[in-house]
């Protein structure tokens, strides 16, 4: 009896490898968590470690091949260069990245006090001997000022609208200047002031106005950055 042979129709074939085939998983959920570990600067800050070793891995193997004179081409050259100039590229933005960490992690716990607006000084018109000052306050921010020396002030002189105004730009400078001195008194270091003679007030002209016969004192401070020189 003669054998028959039994073709399958190539569309049955592929259904039936088909259906025995593994379904594609789902990798939403895994690669969600996997975003995850890398958030934040910390999160980034690792990620580019890991592919600055991966990196400097493939250099170090095309260097080995080499220093055992393995064969080499001009690609494997090429690929290795690339490799190290990554690896070191990565590396940086590692450091970059660890910086901001570290910056939002230690600036919370340094002085961060808000700017103090202080009035230091009351002068009467045309002169630049206050007939009040205000020691404590002055006393507080010198203080201040010098236990922070990141910290920096500026001091504001001005005048009212009696006089020339040639003569209150002058006054305002020695207003300023009395001020000054009482700060440098209390250890702060010159460095740390920024002078501002700014001479008459606003105001109409020949006004003798208290409002603007003082020196003001007002503190600022640099926003706190790890790793300031990392450029």
């Amino acid at each position: 009896m003669k054998k028959q042979t039994i073709y399958l129709p190539l569309a049955v074939l592929a259904l039936s490898l088909t259906a025995c085939s593994t379904p594609k998983k789902d990798t939403t959920e895994l690669n969600a968590a996997i975003d995850a570990a890398y958030k934040g600067h910390y999160g980034q800050s690792v990620r580019h470690e890991e592919l600055a070793e991966e990196n400097q891995e493939v250099a170090n193997r095309v260097l080995n091949h080499w220093q055992k004179d393995y064969y080499w081409n001009i690609d494997e050259t090429q690929k290795a260069l690339d490799a190290a100039s990554a690896a070191a590229e990565h590396r940086l933005q590692s450091e970059k990245e660890l910086c901001q960490w570290l910056t939002e992690v230690h600036g919370p716990n340094h002085h961060q006090t808000e700017a103090v607006h202080h009035v230091a000084a009351y002068f009467k018109t045309g002169s630049a001997v206050p007939f009040k000052t205000d020691h404590d306050g002055t006393h507080h921010l010198g203080h201040y000022l010098s236990a922070h020396p990141d910290a920096m002030a500026t001091v504001t002189a001005s005048t009212d609208t009696v006089g020339s105004a040639a003569a209150n730009k002058t006054l305002s400078e020695k207003r300023a200047a009395t001020v000054t001195k009482l700060l440098y008194d209390h250890g702060v270091k010159p460095a740390q002031l920024k002078i501002k003679s700014i001479g008459e007030g606003a105001g109409p002209d020949n006004t003798a106005n208290q409002d603007n016969r003082i020196v003001t004192i007002t503190t600022s401070h640099p926003a706190y950055v790890d790793c300031a020189n990392l450029k």
